[in-house]
């Protein structure tokens, strides 16, 4: 008798998705490790500078010089994407750690795509319909219990300027996804890759330049966060996502992709014992409901 035959996901996108989730999610927690030893402006400065360094050479070496560069026409859009995802998102996220919990700073960012849905209609001035209205209603719903007097301390600055800096960093990247999402493109993905890493490099190490006021310890903990962050998350985790992306819809892997926030949670709590309360998973599950039904609204009919 012959077993039914089901739909089964292959597994080498999954492991690909596997690497993005914990290297994504979890990275909030060894960047909030690393800022012990150096400023958040001088962190994203050596962050990308190695990453560009890395990515440069092994480009140069596996398709040749040209392969660092988009094709003409294409540069300035990318380079915009890269201001909003790269430089704006990461710094926000950056000095945000720098106030705040790595918990609290990665569930507001991953409202990433309630606003990218908010935004898109926005742009499209289009009237929303009325299931349109419940990703918003989630999301901001799970953003207002993190901004409440029972989960943020109104009366500390640095709460309040920590978790409004993560706040714009979803609203960074949700901004790049619109320009992103406006144009078909004719570069190669790590040539659009390249586009955005080598630009935020250069613009983090003149920020750094203009605003770091703290000094470095150049200690093994801070070396190993670094060398991470220039691998892993950057290099790796976007290698991982093109490839996910060849065999699963972008739809489907991007709902995969929204476990990225349970991961950093529990691994904050194990590595930087930071506490778990209701309240904190009660705004989890609302966020996370809130993406998923915005992921769900975005993603094409199939008729």
């Amino acid at each position: 008798m012959e077993r039914p035959r089901g739909r089964q996901i292959p597994a080498r996108p999954v492991a690909n998705l596997a690497l993005v989730v914990f290297a994504w999610g979890g990275n909030y927690t060894w960047v909030k490790l690393g800022l012990e030893d150096i400023g958040p402006w001088a962190f994203n400065a050596w962050r990308y500078g190695l990453a560009a360094v890395l990515l440069g050479l092994w480009l140069a070496a596996r398709r040749g010089a040209a392969a660092l560069v988009p094709v003409p026409g294409e540069r300035s859009a990318i380079a915009v994407t890269g201001l909003l995802q790269v430089v704006v998102t990461t710094a926000c996220t950056t000095l945000a750690l720098d106030r705040v919990e790595a918990s609290r700073t990665v569930l507001i960012a991953y409202t990433m795509p309630v606003w990218s849905v908010l935004f898109g209609r926005a742009a499209a001035r289009e009237r929303a319909e009325a299931p349109a209205f419940w990703p918003a209603l989630f999301g901001l719903s799970g953003l207002a219990l993190l901004f409440s007097p029972w989960t943020m301390d109104w009366a500390t600055r640095a709460a309040i300027e920590g978790s409004l800096l993560a706040l714009a960093a979803a609203w960074a990247w949700a901004a790049g996804a619109l320009v992103y999402r406006s144009r078909l493109w004719r570069s190669q993905m790590w040539s659009q890759v390249s586009g955005q890493i080598l630009p935020a490099a250069v613009v983090m190490a003149v920020l750094a330049l203009a605003f770091e006021s703290r000094s470095t310890a150049a200690t093994p903990q801070l070396v190993a966060v670094l060398a991470w962050n220039a691998l892993v998350p950057t290099i790796l985790g976007f290698r991982a996502w093109a490839k996910a992306l060849e065999q699963l819809a972008v739809t489907t892997a991007s709902q995969v992709l929204l476990l990225s926030p349970v991961v950093g949670v529990a691994l904050s709590a194990v590595v930087l014992g930071e506490a778990v309360t209701p309240a904190l998973a009660a705004a989890a599950a609302l966020t996370f409901t809130g993406s998923l039904l915005a992921l769900r609204r975005s993603a094409p009919s199939t008729a």
